[in-house]
């Protein structure tokens, strides 16, 4: 069992709660190392995840305000962990005056009753409000591909530290664990040169699909953004045609 799941439990047992924030670049295996947490700390031997997207992930994976905000809404008892998929998007620190980053930021301070553990994946934790990140004793994990090779290409490490204040108040970082994983989830999701898809399985053939709506979502709000405001829709190159 990965050390980060065997954290989230220990929190749930000691009816605590952390927040963990897991930073990365691009395509590093942020989502994957949250993921594989979740499966791990719903095992049922604590060995092999429980990758079931029927009644485990739906439940504890969001990444819409209002799907996610629902999903809380329901909670009738205490619960281990949920993650928030690229809460940089929606809780970014340059919205902090928006009310419903200010919202998040206070749940987060009566959260215990719901949850043991929140994740929030982001590219840097400087880009999550500082009302999360500022969180006391907030765990922040970074995915780097330090152990990668050729005959692990999926190989990542996880460090994870709280940051803490020392002698002048200068930061330092506490660590809590090291960690290889795979960021290799189980399943398939394969499209054709059109874009269809041709074959899915398994928890990846749910979760990719998902995970591009993301992608889809954030266009059209920029589009909605330009449409509004007539100094972003302004094209010269297409005036002058």
């Amino acid at each position: 069992m990965l050390e980060g799941a065997k954290r989230i439990i220990e929190l749930f047992n000691d009816d605590e709660f952390k927040a963990i924030i897991i930073e990365g670049d691009h395509g590093y295996g942020k989502s994957s190392y949250a993921n594989r947490l979740i499966s791990e700390v719903y095992s049922k031997d604590g060995v092999h995840g429980n990758w079931d997207t029927t009644q485990l992930f739906p439940g504890h994976l969001g990444f819409i305000p209002k799907h996610v905000i629902d999903l809380w809404r329901k909670k009738r008892k205490r619960d281990k962990c949920f993650h928030w998929d690229d809460a940089g998007y929606w809780l970014h620190n340059l919205d902090f005056q928006n009310k419903f980053v200010k919202d998040v930021g206070k749940y987060m301070q009566v959260v215990r009753d719901d949850w043991a553990c929140v994740i929030f994946t982001c590219i840097s934790r400087e880009d999550v409000s500082s009302k999360i990140r500022g969180l006391r004793n907030a765990i922040v994990v970074e995915i780097t591909k330090n152990g990668t090779d050729t005959g692990h290409p999926n190989r990542r490490t996880a460090s994870a530290y709280v940051l803490r204040k020392g002698w002048k108040g200068r930061e330092y970082k506490d660590y809590q664990w090291e960690e290889f994983y795979d960021s290799h989830v189980p399943g398939e999701y394969i499209t054709d040169e059109r874009g269809r898809v041709v074959k899915s399985s398994g928890f990846y053939g749910w979760y990719k699909p998902l995970r591009s709506e993301y992608t889809k979502i954030a266009k059209e709000i920029l589009k909605k953004d330009i449409d509004s405001d007539d100094e972003l829709n302004h094209d010269p190159l297409k005036s002058k045609k």
